[in-house]
């Protein structure tokens, strides 16, 4: 007998009630553009599941997004006071400064953060991940699951529409799949190759079929890459779908996007299918919403002081202390399950050797890098995993190479790596030089020239080499890249699975990392339904992960966002950023 969901206002669904007994964990913020820095504190509750995860979107500042499924964080008001008086303001446009654009608006040609915020103002998902972590209904009605977790059935929502005016039918949701799953290229088709068969019996009705248990199916449905396309638009448009043309269901609407400048959506008047996630069920409060992209910081802030822009998208930590005390704008701190790390080529020399890896580790004074990098946004990192994630190995701290400048040095010698000329260590007539790649924000510049520092003092030379962000994410998919740096958000610890599996090559697997045991491990955490088992692997993982070092962790950041006091219900979702942007306004 296949098990029914059928989703009510009232209703939570987690993985609780999908899987046998594998539970969701989300993390929450919720946040109010209110006098000063508002901070906000997500405490993730115990979970006895194993952890689930959607692919990961990729930010700049540097960032990659990672994985999303989350841990529950700990109960917040449901909703964020409008201006005084009650009532919601119709109308007007929000603006957003941006130190960066996104690649594509191709869903299934990316993996960046930025396309991901961009998706989500115009298209929906068959389910909503609510900011509880529990799947709540989109598209989808209702759905039912066979016993053996083989078979998906999903019920659609009658009366939606594409911004075309195009009707939604199962027709649109499996080309939406089939086109995934076929595109080779694309970096997330992994995320749901378990599906073997998308069948479309009726114009309401979608089945997916899978060849084994899939723990995370949901996860994925209800993740950034899963929006649901136009299969009519996006044959016409062909190459040009993400760049010249897009058409959603989603409560904005595609107007202009000029490349490096600005990007701008307008309110949807049609839209009723919000659903239970947002307080605003019908079309947005919003006429429309203009991202300008801005790279220079101290331009992109005069612009927010000055009123021009109501939310910074990228606050340079340096900006933080002060800006918190405005009075007619203010800075939102909200904690995060995010890791920016250096990342180490092993295909490469000289870090195709564990012992460079690791030595390049023990020079790193993370402490320096969060205060004079990160204005102490954010706390130093020692595992691939933040503190909060589910099944988060403690006992890394005891394995990783952390700082210890004198182990750096020593494990260096035993390499055979000697004091050169200069001061850079040499080795049969070549010198310890390792080529360095960053995105060009203040704090990531900043963070390259503090490790340039204390790498040197242990005999390495840095060559740093900054990129514009969507130059970084094109150079980085050659496989050319030695070390780098980038951040990574993500929700569970399916991460490291997104990062290191070796079929995640050349990218997101920047690291030439291919070890069949983790491998292996890695597969497991996808379909066991042994909790304790799908735990032990991932804490395999990261103790491989340290000991190997393809990866050095720095610092989890905070996150911080800049907004004017006219933008009423902001509320940070803890994998969806501001997600669809339903109920802002401006008073």
């Amino acid at each position: 007998m296949h098990r029914r969901y059928t989703f009510s206002p009232a209703d939570i669904l987690t993985r609780r009630q999908i899987l046998t007994g594998l539970g969701a964990f989300g993390a929450t913020a919720l946040l109010a553009a209110c006098g000063g820095a508002t901070t906000v504190t997500t405490a993730p509750v115990a979970s006895n599941a194993p952890v689930a995860s959607v692919a990961p979107a990729a930010s700049g500042a540097p960032a990659s997004a990672a994985p999303s499924s989350g841990a529950v964080a700990s109960a917040v008001p449901s909703s964020v006071p409008a201006a005084s008086g009650g009532a919601v303001k119709k109308g007007g446009t929000l603006i957003l400064g941006a130190s960066a654009d996104a690649e594509t608006l191709d869903p299934h040609a990316t993996t960046a953060l930025r396309a991901s915020r961009y998706l989500a103002m115009m298209h929906d998902n068959l389910l909503n991940r609510d900011f509880d972590g529990s799947f709540k209904p989109g598209l989808a009605e209702s759905y039912t699951t066979s016993p053996d977790g083989l078979t998906y059935t999903f019920k659609l929502r009658s009366g939606v529409k594409f911004h075309s005016g195009k009707a939604l039918t199962s027709a649109d949701v499996k080309y939406t799949f089939e086109r995934w799953l076929k595109n080779e290229k694309s970096p997330t088709r992994y995320t749901i190759q378990p599906i073997t068969s998308v069948e479309a019996p009726d114009p309401q009705t979608v089945i997916l079929k899978l060849d084994k248990p899939y723990n995370i199916l949901l996860d994925q449905i209800a993740g950034a890459w899963a929006v649901i396309l136009n299969s009519e638009a996006v044959d016409k448009a062909g190459a040009n779908y993400g760049v010249t043309t897009v058409d959603g269901t989603g409560p904005y609407k595609f107007k202009e996007w000029v490349r490096q400048q600005r990007f701008v959506v307008e309110r949807n008047p049609d839209y009723a299918w919000g659903g239970p996630v947002f307080q605003n069920n019908g079309a947005p409060n919003l006429d429309s919403v203009e991202v300008r992209i801005i790279p220079e910081d101290n331009t992109r802030i005069a612009e927010f002081e000055a009123g021009n822009i109501h939310i910074v998208v990228d606050m340079p930590p340096q900006e933080v202390e002060r800006l918190s005390k405005g009075d007619k704008i203010g800075v939102i701190k909200y904690d995060q399950l995010q890791t920016t790390y250096f990342g180490l080529n092993t295909k490469k020399g000289p870090v195709d050797d564990v012992q460079v890896r690791r030595a390049i580790g023990h020079a790193i004074n993370r402490d320096e890098i969060v205060k004079g990098a990160f204005f102490g946004l954010g706390e130093a990192a020692v595992n691939m995993l933040a503190p909060k994630t589910p099944s988060n190995l403690a006992t890394v701290k005891d394995i990783a190479a952390t700082f210890n400048l004198d182990k750096a040095k020593s494990t260096l010698e035993a390499a055979g790596w000697k004091a050169g000329a200069g001061g850079t260590r040499e080795k049969n007539g070549q010198q310890l030089v390792v080529p360095f790649w960053y995105i060009n924000d203040s704090a990531t510049t900043l963070m390259a020239q503090i490790l340039q520092e204390q790498l040197a003092k242990a005999g390495i030379k840095l060559d740093a080499k900054p990129y514009e962000e969507t130059a970084w994410f094109a150079a980085a998919r050659t496989g050319d890249q030695v070390g780098f740096t980038v951040g990574v958000f993500y929700e569970n610890a399916d991460v490291l699975r997104f990062y290191f599996y070796s079929k995640q090559q050349p990218a997101p697997n920047r690291f030439g990392y291919a070890i069949p045991e983790l491998d292996a491990r890695m597969e497991n955490t996808l379909t066991s339904t042994d909790k304790a088992a799908v735990t032990k692997d991932y804490e395999a993982i990261q103790q491989a992960l340290a000991e190997q070092a393809p990866a050095l962790p720095l610092i989890h950041q905070q996150g911080t966002l800049g907004a004017n006091k006219r933008v009423q219900g902001i509320k940070v979702h803890p994998s969806r950023w501001l997600y669809r942007l339903l109920d802002l306004s401006l008073a």
